[in-house]
C-alpha cells in the first residue's frame, strides 16, 4: 500500500503525458463524456421534477363527502368516527356548508356571491377525508360511499389516477434511461481508451519486457480515465445549473399551472451536479480499466 501510494505521483505524470502525447482520442473521448452526461442531465431533471410533480398531486389528493342535509350533529359525530375508523383514512376534518359557501365566494365572488349563508345556503356540510396513502383513496371512496348518512363521497376520479399513473411510468423510465446512457458512456470511452492503448502498444510491450506488472500497466490508464471524466463533467455541469437557474427563475418556479411545482434550484441542480462529476470520473476509471484489462488479456 505505501508503494503505491509512493509510485503514485509517477502514475498522474504518466497520464498526463499518455493524455498530451494523444489529444485527439483523449478529446474524443472528452467530448463522449460531455455529451452523454448533458443527456443524463436531462432526464435526471425531467425525472427530478416529474417526481416532484407526482409529490405534489398526491399530497393534495383528498376525498370530498357531502353529508346527508337531514343529519343532525349528533348523527355528524357518529359518522365522523365511523369513517375514522375505515382502513386507509389519516384525518377526517368537518367542514360546514356555511365554511364551504365561503371558500367558494373566495375563488369567485361573482358567480357565488348571490347566495346567502344560514337557511338560504344550498350547499351541504361535508367532511374532507385525507388518506394514508393515494393508493387507498379509492377503497376509502367505495366504503365511506356504502354509508348510510352519506349523500356522496368522491375526488378527482380515474382521470387523476390515469395522470399520476402515468407521471410514474415516466418517472421510472427516466431512471432506466438514466441508467442505459451510463453504460453507453462506459462503452463509448471505453472503445475510445482501447484507440488510444493500440496506438501506445509499443510502450506496452516495452513495459512489460522490463517487468512491469498488469496493474503498474493499468494504473496510468485509470487515471487519464479518471480525468477524461473529469473534464467532459464541466461542461454538462455548468450547463445543468446555470441552465436550470435560468429555467427556473424564468417559469417562477412552475410549470404551466401552480399544480406542477418545479424543484428548487438548490438543493436539487447541485445534487445533480455532483452526480455528473462523479459519474463521469466513475465511468472514465471503468471504461479505461475494461479496455486495458481486455488489451492486456489478448497480449498475454
Amino acid at each position: 500500500m505505501i508503494k503505491a501510494l509512493r509510485l503514485l505521483p509517477f502514475h498522474v505524470r504518466s497520464a498526463v503525458q499518455g493524455l498530451r502525447r494523444h489529444s485527439t482520442t483523449a478529446f474524443s473521448a472528452v467530448s463522449a463524456v460531455s455529451m452523454t452526461l448533458i443527456l443524463m442531465s436531462l432526464f435526471m431533471l425531467l425525472t427530478g421534477n416529474i417526481s416532484s410533480f407526482t409529490r405534489n398531486i398526491e399530497s393534495d389528493f383528498r376525498i370530498h363527502v357531502s353529508i346527508d342535509a337531514l343529519q343532525d350533529e349528533a348523527g355528524i359525530d357518529s359518522l365522523q368516527k365511523q369513517i375514522q375508523d375505515v382502513p386507509g383514512v389519516k384525518t377526517v376534518t368537518f367542514s360546514s356548508k356555511d365554511e364551504e359557501l365561503y371558500k367558494l365566494k373566495e375563488e369567485n365572488e361573482e358567480i357565488f356571491g348571490m347566495y346567502e349563508e344560514g337557511d338560504a345556503n344550498p350547499l351541504r356540510d361535508v367532511f374532507i377525508i385525507e388518506t394514508q396513502t393515494p393508493d387507498d383513496i379509492e377503497s376509502v371512496t367505495t366504503a365511506v360511499n356504502e354509508m348510510d348518512g352519506i349523500n356522496k363521497a368522491e375526488y378527482g376520479g380515474d382521470g387523476v389516477s390515469v395522470m399520476i399513473s402515468f407521471f410514474k411510468a415516466l418517472r421510472n423510465g427516466g431512471f432506466i434511461f438514466v441508467g442505459a446512457l451510463s453504460l453507453l458512456a462506459v462503452f463509448l470511452i471505453s472503445n475510445t481508451i482501447k484507440m488510444t492503448i493500440y496506438a501506445r502498444s509499443t510502450e506496452i510491450g516495452i513495459m512489460r519486457n522490463v517487468g512491469a506488472t498488469n496493474w503498474f500497466i493499468r494504473v496510468p490508464f485509470i487515471i487519464e480515465g479518471l480525468i477524461i471524466g473529469l473534464i467532459g463533467s464541466l461542461i454538462p455541469v455548468t450547463l445543468t445549473y446555470f441552465g436550470y437557474s435560468y429555467l427556473y427563475h424564468v417559469l417562477g418556479g412552475h410549470f404551466l399551472t401552480s399544480m406542477f411545482v418545479m424543484q428548487k434550484v438548490n438543493p436539487f441542480a447541485s445534487i445533480i451536479c455532483l452526480t455528473l462529476v462523479g459519474c463521469g470520473m466513475l465511468v472514465g476509471m471503468v471504461g479505461s480499466f475494461l479496455a486495458v484489462s481486455k488489451y492486456l488479456r489478448w497480449k498475454r
